[in-house]
């Protein structure tokens, strides 16, 4: 269609030029004393519209048309039922001739007068706030000329849902396509129109559709969620890593100034660029959108502030902004490869993602591991020394009183750099169940007098690490994290090859394609392909390599409270399934094993040879795994 003929059309939108229906906004509100618990308040005047338009545009809106011709002809029978002038024959044929000419009269059909009788179509939608009208408005004009006339991102991702419930054709993609342009404007202008997109982002984070598992009727919402985490995530790095230079930097010009017997002054200077670089973060995002963004926990203790915090600025903390970016625990560590943003951020800026409030996760033990493998990642890069000191800042920010008892009394203790005691595990579990807080502070008392009779005993030097109970951490009172979501179903596809393998010993995980392992309390899960008397089965196996303990420890651990291994065949559909949870019927599985009953695959033919044997479960040459976490 040219432009000329939508600017047009775009030109009649509210105009009322050969308009012939209108468009009736409405709340539903709650009001106890309705049957349904529900009326509705009509909000805003009636805008003018054309049928034709609406009609071919949403399929939401030829049904309000329908709706309204059965009941205008419904009231046109009743009337003529009620004159008596006729037979049924004569007031069913009078319906149906009043209801052509409505239908004719909402296509466009001109009869005079009518629309002051009020005979024109009322098309009625609802809105669950009054500040959704002027997004529908928008959406409408979207329908006349194909042009989306909204431009900030809260107007951007509040109309998704306005479009979606509207179901005005290819309205949620035009939301979706002015997002991402928004984001790749802001890339091509620099630094600081990132840094303000952030901060919108930030400011609107509520309002950012679903992730996968709770998508629902928004097909296209979880990778949009995606695209603008992974583009917020990127930009908060980088700049992590900017202010982490600059601050090493400043260091390095104090050292250096020091040195020469420079005048103090010059390590206040050095310091106040530090500063200047976080005020210049904060006051770009400011401009830009009225929210600044927060500098880095190595900045902000170069200008004088603890980690993660901003003197004098209303800004979110790094913390925070850190938390929205990655989201949680499990997000992270589902990820396959891991993501590099994260192994690469400063101790200092994870110790300000730990301290955060936002942060979520299914258990404290989570958190633990994650600290776990960013360790892991560091250890061949820097020496044991510093490894040693980071990793002990970060302990101090693991929430041990919330720290499952599965973890905390069967594994903890049995990795050495932890500085987990037999004594402060048995004692965090008591006092995660004090009920009061008399209780707890009583118990606190108890452990420092403990403490210092063991001091006395041996030595305040000779005290060994692990008799402290680290009353003083910053994750010692610390509340409970936000619950993350399940990791919901993961599936995994193993080669057919593989099968055959398994007859001499366990497949390894790398020969698993799969979504990405869960990590749940603690341990990471993946399925494993293993031979078991005499046959070959499916089992759910609890990896705890990234502790880095080399130790075999007894016991058993769950992934979860209701979790289903399954084994699908060759049409998709689950063929064998087995729970693996807590609380759905799972008997448990080895700490650092695979569970030893597992799920055993039928031979298709025994005596055939290779993966025949097993062609009832290979979908395209392989098998495919399914575990589900509720």
């Amino acid at each position: 269609m040219s432009e000329a003929v939508l600017q047009a059309w775009e030109g009649r939108f509210l105009s009322g030029e050969l308009s012939d229906c209108d468009v009736v906004f409405f709340l539903e509100l709650g009001c106890d004393g309705s049957p349904l618990g529900l009326y509705r308040m009509l909000f805003g005047a009636p805008l003018p519209a054309h049928a034709r338009i609406l009609c071919d545009g949403s399929e939401l809106f030829s049904a309000e048309l329908e709706r309204w011709r059965v009941a205008a002809v419904d009231a046109d029978g009743g009337s003529a039922g009620a004159s008596g002038s006729g037979g049924e024959g004569a007031a069913g044929a009078a319906a149906a001739a009043a209801g052509a000419e409505v239908v004719a009269m909402a296509m466009g059909a001109s009869r005079a007068g009518e629309a002051e009788d009020g005979g024109r179509p009322q098309l009625q939608v609802g809105l669950w706030a009054p500040g959704e009208r002027r997004l529908a408005e928008a959406l409408l004009r979207f329908m006349y000329c194909g042009m989306l006339r909204l431009s900030t991102m809260s107007d951007l991702l509040r109309a998704r849902p306005v479009a979606l419930r509207l179901a005005i054709e290819g309205g949620v993609q035009a939301c979706d396509n002015l997002v991402r342009a928004t984001l790749s404007a802001a890339e091509a202008a620099g630094k600081a129109a990132v840094r303000a997109t952030v901060a919108k982002l930030y400011a609107c984070r509520a309002l950012l559709p679903e992730p996968d598992d709770a998508a629902g009727a928004d097909p296209t919402g979880p990778e949009l969620r995606r695209d603008v985490l992974a583009f917020s995530r990127a930009a908060i790095v980088q700049r992590c890593k900017d202010l982490y230079d600059a601050s090493a930097a400043a260091r390095a010009g104090a050292a250096a100034a020091a040195g020469a017997a420079a005048p103090p002054e010059a390590g206040v200077a050095a310091a106040a660029a530090v500063a200047g670089a976080v005020d210049e973060m904060a006051g770009a995002a400011a401009g830009a959108a009225g929210v600044p963004v927060a500098a880095t926990g190595a900045a902000a203790a170069a200008a004088g502030g603890a980690a993660g915090e901003q003197p004098g600025s209303d800004g979110p903390p790094l913390g925070e902004l850190l938390a929205f970016a990655f989201g949680s625990v499990s997000s992270i560590l589902q990820e396959r490869p891991l993501p590099n943003e994260f192994l690469s951020l400063p101790v200092g800026d994870i110790e300000a993602l730990l301290a955060s409030e936002g942060f979520a996760t299914d258990d404290e033990a989570s958190v633990v591991l994650l600290v776990a493998i960013w360790r892991l990642h560091r250890k061949d890069k820097e020496a044991p020394q510093q490894i040693d000191a980071d990793v002990q800042r970060l302990l101090r920010h693991i929430r041990w009183p919330h720290v499952s008892d599965a973890f905390l009394l069967q594994y903890a203790p049995h990795v050495p750099w932890l500085g987990m005691s037999w004594e402060r595990a048995a004692w965090l579990s008591m006092y995660a169940r004090a009920t009061t807080p008399e209780q707890r502070a009583a118990m606190e008392r108890n452990a420092v007098r403990q403490q210092q009779q063991q001091q006395q005993q041996g030595g305040v030097q000779a005290a060994p690490e692990h008799v402290s109970f680290h009353l003083d951490a910053p994750g010692h009172r610390a509340p409970r994290r936000p619950a993350a979501r399940p990791p919901g179903v993961l599936t995994y596809a193993v080669d057919a090859q593989e099968l055959i393998c398994a007859q001499t010993g366990l497949v390894s995980s790398g020969h698993l394609e799969s979504r990405g392992a869960a990590a749940v309390g603690g341990f990471i899960w993946m399925p494993r392909v293993c031979r078991y008397d005499g046959g070959v089965g499916v089992a759910l196996g609890c990896i705890i390599d990234a502790y880095d303990a080399r130790q075999t420890v007894p016991g058993t651990a769950f992934p979860g409270k209701d979790v289903v291994l399954a084994v699908l065949d060759s049409e998709g559909r689950v063929a064998h399934s087995r729970p693996c949870g807590s609380a759905n019927g799972g008997e448990g599985i080895g700490i650092g094993s695979v569970c030893s009953t597992p799920l055993m695959l039928d031979l298709e033919d025994r005596a055939a040879e290779g993966a025949a044997r097993w062609a009832r479960y290979l979908r395209a040459g392989k098998l495919h795994i399914q575990v589900e976490y509720i």
